[in-house]
């Protein structure tokens, strides 16, 4: 059993706690060795990227998004990369980075739609300032991020961090106008995952193409994109060279609290999957036909929280839990103290 303590922005002693069930597989015994370890080493979670389409969530609306996203882009956008590289003498850069994208509330969201791919414009431009990185070249770093003091490092993550917070914010806002009802996660990630396996062809069955509703996948350590995460972001900006089958199980995880995917709507997905390979010329490339969705490794006994299994009901009790507090599992315990908006830790990991 894996216990997932919450808590409040505002006031961490007001928490929830999460019961996670792994299920009886290999990929999930893998994650859960894995977990076990950096609860033991207390591996700090990357706080900005663990809510992601709580839509209905008063204390992180799309403004706050919004806010940070534009200091953040400020910050970079003032730095003069090209005089810091000359100062520290690590090289020449021959001009400075701008993103000149239009990110405001009204650009973004025009007669209950929201502008998805503006957002995939932004992620571009993180993968333009970080470098297109692969699995089995992570040092592949660009000119910016190379000469970058850990603090400008850290804003250029928060790009990133970002653009995946808005994005799912604006899908979510989209399936709400059109269907009524959202799809929202929690993600868990780690600073250091030095600990990790290679996926095998025995993790192959771990994988769905659908969601349901509670359960808990492993998450994408992918540097770039995988084929099916682009496919599903609707990315046409990013290049076939970025675009990576999953490679490795980590400790990271998902927790998915929208509705179960139905049998019609997966084999409609499926199809029109196939069809974005064969319009990219991926249709024969065996890596982009390898461990397609998300690997199921547990799921959330809501009823050791609530008396319920209901999804609105339970949506609503968390909405508002957007902090990770703490990770119990077994007789270790992580706790993680510190609050989103405190960023000496995110700043300290990109020294």
């Amino acid at each position: 059993m894996v216990r997932i303590v919450l808590s409040k922005t505002e006031n961490t002693k007001d928490q929830m706690e999460l019961h996670i069930q792994p299920t009886d597989t290999i990929t999930a015994n893998k994650w859960y060795k894995l977990l076990k370890v950096n609860v033991q080493k207390k591996v700090p979670v990357k706080k900005h990227v663990f809510m992601h389409g709580w839509i209905m969530d008063k204390s992180r609306t799309l403004r706050h998004i919004l806010n940070e996203l534009g200091s953040t882009v400020a910050h970079i956008n003032n730095f003069n990369f090209a005089k810091h590289a000359y100062i520290t003498k690590q090289g020449s850069i021959n001009k400075d980075f701008n993103i000149d994208l239009d990110l405001s509330m009204e650009n973004l969201l025009h007669e209950e739609k929201f502008n998805l791919d503006i957002v995939n414009q932004l992620h571009d431009k993180f993968v333009q300032l970080e470098g297109a990185k692969t699995i089995d070249n992570l040092e592949s770093v660009s000119p910016y991020f190379q000469i970058a003091p850990a603090e400008i490092r850290w804003q250029i993550s928060k790009i990133n961090n970002l653009s995946h917070e808005l994005f799912h914010w604006g899908m979510e806002y989209n399936n709400w106008n059109k269907f009524k009802h959202y799809n929202p996660e929690m993600h868990v990630h780690h600073y250091q995952n030095n600990d990790s396996e290679y996926f095998t062809d025995e993790d192959n069955d771990s994988f769905k193409m659908g969601f349901d509703f509670g359960r808990v996948y492993l998450g994408d350590t992918t540097v770039g994109k995988t084929y099916w995460d682009a496919f599903n972001d609707d990315d046409d900006h990013i290049n076939n060279t970025e675009l990576e089958p999953p490679q490795n199980i980590t400790a990271d995880f998902h927790m998915f609290f929208g509705a179960t995917s139905t049998v019609e709507l997966t084999k409609i997905r499926e199809a029109s999957y196939w069809k974005w390979l064969h319009n990219r010329g991926l249709l024969n490339e065996q890596s982009a036909n390898t461990r397609l969705g998300q690997a199921e490794v547990g799921h959330i006994d809501f009823r050791k929280t609530f008396d319920h299994e209901i999804q609105e009901k339970v949506q609503q009790s968390i909405t508002g839990y957007n902090n990770i507090y703490a990770i119990i599992l077994d007789e270790y315990k992580s706790t993680y103290e510190w609050i989103m908006s405190e960023e000496e830790i995110d700043i300290q990991q990109h020294a």
